[in-house]
């Protein structure tokens, strides 16, 4: 049965956070004024990635087994042409900046930008093997409420490893980096062929711009190792103050957004130890089950990624 090899040292997982960091990342998030999404997908992404950190520690050490790689996209720069080819751009901080006129095309007055976020990385190669990943990390005190064992809350300061920030600006070019994890994915399972799946996991809001991402994402799914194809799994933020929709086997139950249905159709069915590990925890899972989410708050979003980067639990 495929979906069984054990994680190791020779043979380590991978995992592939795609990050939506455009403009429209910074509305609220499941109608939580408080909480913008580009908040959330920062918070649940780092909150997971140090879940997989510990998981592969043993004392002081933290053993390879798995290779963690975060790419984002949505950082673009508005590009102004005269018929006299003198080429301009605004950067993040609304300054322009001349180019010279053979370095953009005309005909596209916008260049989108994906970026490697990761310290040491590119987009060529993006990944970082997890005990490099801990290092990179900037730590850092926040405010957090915790349960004080009798029922109440407290709130305290807490140190807190961080490996991405919250960004938003821009356009969306999920087509862009659906061809950029393509590649990064196509040349890690040539390097892992006997390894657990790769899991790549995109959180957005789901309006792609630059065209239609389905077919890369096909492309996507189609690659993997011996025990399996690729798992590409989407968590869909949205502004709507509604109860998530989660883990459908059929669209029929997805609200009318053409958005929802297409990234529906991008997300692998959950393999059967997926949905076992799922149903153990008590999650509405079902054969056929597919990774996406739709309307995902902050307990949901959290809830979908440990789904997704434990299904690989056998550490050797």
């Amino acid at each position: 049965m495929a979906y069984t090899a054990d994680i190791s040292r020779d043979n380590p997982g991978c995992f592939l956070f795609l990050i939506d960091q455009s403009a429209s990342m910074s509305g609220a998030l499941a109608g939580q004024p408080g909480l913008r999404k580009m908040d959330g997908a920062a918070d649940a992404v780092n909150k997971i990635i140090n879940a997989i950190s510990q998981r592969c520690s043993q004392g002081m050490d933290v053993r390879d087994y798995f290779d963690i790689g975060i790419l984002g996209y949505g950082h673009g720069r508005k590009v102004a042409y005269d018929p006299e080819q003198v080429y301009s751009y605004m950067d993040e901080n609304e300054v322009w900046h001349q180019l010279p006129h053979d370095q953009l095309d005309k005909d596209n007055l916008y260049e989108s930008i994906v970026v490697s976020v990761l310290p040491g990385t590119s987009l060529e190669q993006p990944f970082l093997p997890i005990s490099q990943v801990a290092e990179v990390a900037e730590v850092e005190e926040r405010q957090v409420k915790e349960p004080d064992g009798a029922g109440g809350v407290v709130e305290g300061t807490r140190k807190v490893p961080v490996w991405l920030r919250p960004t938003a600006s821009f356009e969306t070019p999920m087509c862009g980096v659906m061809s950029t994890a393509s590649k990064a994915i196509q040349g890690w399972t040539s390097q892992h062929p006997d390894s657990y799946p790769p899991m790549v996991i995109n959180i957005s809001d789901g309006d792609a711009t630059d065209g239609n991402p389905e077919p890369v994402a096909q492309e996507v799914m189609a690659l993997g190792t011996i025990d399996g194809n690729a798992l590409l799994y989407n968590a869909h933020l949205s502004e709507m103050s509604a109860a998530p929709v989660q883990y459908l086997a059929e669209d029929s139950g997805l609200p009318q957004d053409e958005y929802a249905a297409r990234m529906f159709r991008m997300s692998s069915e959950f393999p059967a130890p997926v949905v076992d590990l799922a149903r153990s925890m008590e999650l509405p899972v079902t054969k056929g089950s597919r990774g996406y989410v739709y309307n995902a708050d902050m307990v949901a979003l959290v809830r979908f990624l440990d789904i997704g980067t434990r299904a690989a639990s056998a550490l050797r």
